[in-house]
């Protein structure tokens, strides 16, 4: 049974269809290490304990809970370029659910799957967790919800469609954490992700479901709390130097909104780690393990197991989700028992936004080839969106430059990417330990917990990321080559 991410199977599908140049493709062949792979993860992992100590000697204690060390840009947000950005986002918006449900069949060729799975899912996270939350100024049921609320005002109802119903707080983003587990296993474990009806299909039902949301608890609690995508873009924006505040942009250091120190909602613990853990169980999806796991999945659970491995996928994906949930809180519960003077639950929101820059970080190291080599599919989708052998744009006989990329560069941009990331991790989570402990002896102390995950998660990362990557050796030299699948 193959990978089921929607990804691979896109990028597959697209590749197979460039005659004479598949069998050139650099994942065609192994990287093969210059050094066991031990040694990059024995590398990695000291690097990660050693920024712990890098921390300790520089940082210094911040007590503001603010925006601190950001000022503001003096250039307003101008309405007419957010009005364009909107109609943009609403118009490929439309003509996804048109390509989707209109369109050809074939994924390759219809512009719905390169647009949701790469451009967007992948694309648009990177560059937001770059630069900061651009989501509000494309998202188009915001903006659908918005143009109703103007007409019901034009009409005469002052309040607007909001029926400002008060939203649980006990619920807090937990809808949003199911609702990104929900979406995750369409991704990955779907054999219809890459469908273009299918992902029409989730748009369209997606889009009643938060209408009535803003509809019920007003546009900015909803997106806060239960708008999976919202809540997504905007803790990833988090990461990001460019923040809007009163109408125009605030300028700040790499991170400083991840601890800024504002009350998170309940279930952001659950919401963040589930970022975490539904990319690396897409890498798991492509390694031996998971085949080893998921065959005495198959055995175990014989009456109602399934050739699609939809029930064992299933079970995967939930599984390691509460793996690492409960590792992330035997940490915090070993923090809270070294320092004390904080309920478990507190010490948990408190450091969860700083696991983000390791989602960042998961995210290039998993599909930073695929956005490369995939999104130059565009260029001949423009022309041709739904299949039908147009040529609007004179570029539908565009074909990718597959090998932009090969193993060797994507393995040391997926290793660079996740030690960057779990470093940065420990240094604000060191930070926060200061502000909120504020002797640097307690705040190691408290950081150490948080510090040993990180450390066991780069070891996790680069395994899994390794095995479809690259060919192993042993210390002896020997080359070892995994199993072919």
């Amino acid at each position: 049974m193959n990978r089921r991410g929607a990804l691979p199977r896109l990028i597959g599908a697209a590749l197979a269809t460039l005659p004479g140049l598949a069998a050139a493709h650099a994942f065609g062949e192994r990287y093969d290490l210059p050094a066991p792979l031990s040694y990059f993860i024995a590398g990695a992992t000291a690097v990660v304990a050693l920024s712990l100590v890098a921390a300790a000697l520089i940082a210094r204690a911040d007590r503001t809970r603010s925006g601190a060390h950001s000022f503001v840009i003096a250039l307003p947000l101008q309405p007419a370029l957010l009005a364009a950005t909107r109609a943009c986002g609403l118009l490929l918006f439309i003509l996804t659910l048109v390509a989707g449900l209109a369109g050809t069949r074939n994924a390759e060729s219809n512009l719905a799957p390169t647009l949701v799975w790469i451009i967007w899912w992948v694309g648009l996270s990177l560059a937001i967790a770059c630069v900061g939350n651009l989501w509000p100024a494309f998202d188009p049921w915001r903006t659908l919800f918005d143009l109703a609320d103007a007409l019901a005002r034009r009409c005469g109802r002052r309040r607007g469609l909001a029926l400002d119903w008060r939203y649980p707080p006990a619920l807090g983003a937990w809808p949003a954490t199911l609702l990104l587990l929900a979406f995750s296993w369409f991704e990955l474990i779907d054999l219809n992700a890459a469908m273009p009806s299918h992902i029409a299909a989730v748009g369209l039902a997606w889009t009643p479901v938060t209408l009535a949301g803003m509809l019920l608890f007003g546009r900015d609690v909803w997106q806060r709390n239960a708008d999976v995508f919202a809540v997504y873009f905007a803790t990833l924006g988090r990461f990001g130097p460019l923040a809007a505040r009163d109408g125009s942009l605030a300028l700040r250091p790499w991170g400083r909104g991840l601890t800024a120190g504002e009350e998170l909602p309940a279930g952001m613990v659950g919401f963040v780690i589930a970022m975490l853990s539904t990319v690396l169980f897409d890498g798991l999806l492509g390694g031996e393990v998971w085949w080893s796991v998921q065959r005495a999945l198959a055995r175990s659970l014989a009456p109602w197991a399934d050739d699609g491995g939809y029930l064992t996928g299933s079970i995967g994906l939930a599984l390691v989700w509460l793996i690492f949930l409960a590792a992330y809180l035997l940490s915090c519960e070993i923090t809270r028992r070294l320092v004390g003077g904080r309920a478990l639950a507190t010490i948990a929101r408190l450091y969860v936004l700083t696991l983000v820059p390791i989602a960042v970080a998961y995210l290039i190291a998993h599909n930073f080839a695929n956005l490369l080599v995939q999104g130059q599919l565009l260029i001949a989708l423009i022309s041709d969106p739904f299949g039908r052998h147009w040529n609007l744009f004179g570029t539908a006989g565009f074909e990718p430059d597959i090998g932009i990329i090969d193993a060797r560069l994507t393995w040391y941009v997926a290793i660079g990417a996740i030690v960057t990331g779990h470093v940065i991790s420990v240094w604000l989570a060191h930070r926060i330990a200061l502000r909120e402990y504020g002797s640097p002896r307690q705040a190691v102390i408290a950081s150490l917990p948080l510090t040993v995950l990180m450390v066991l998660y780069t070891a996790i990362s680069l395994s899994v990321i390794a095995e479809p990557l690259v060919q192993f050796r042993d210390i002896d030299g020997t080359a070892v080559v995994a199993p072919a699948r």
